[in-house]
């Protein structure tokens, strides 16, 4: 879990993602229907085309979120992870 000084917070304050419902889905789905989504709003670590990659992306696909960043700050924003089927990517172009 993180800290309320994380440093990742000073790039994203993550308010707009508070209480969010999240899918985990890949980098390689995230490149295919989502290439706008390039990075992880906290860490900034690029997406990969790569499907051992995971992140969670919210069910607006603003934007999306590392693993260990999403399992750092879970807690603090109340998310609610999702199964990841229901992913309706048509709304990301």
């Amino acid at each position: 879990m993180a800290e309320k000084e994380d440093w990742r917070l000073s790039v994203n304050s993550g308010a707009l993602l508070q209480k969010a419902c999240m899918n985990p889905t890949d980098g390689e789905e995230i490149s295919k229907h989502a290439p706008q989504i390039t990075r992880c709003e906290f860490c900034l670590e690029p997406v990969q085309n790569n499907p051992y990659q995971w992140w969670f992306v919210p069910s607006d696909l603003s934007c999306c979120i590392c693993e260990t960043c999403f399992n750092d700050f879970k807690e603090m924003f109340e998310w609610r992870k999702l199964d990841g089927q229901d992913i309706e990517w048509r709304l990301s172009m």
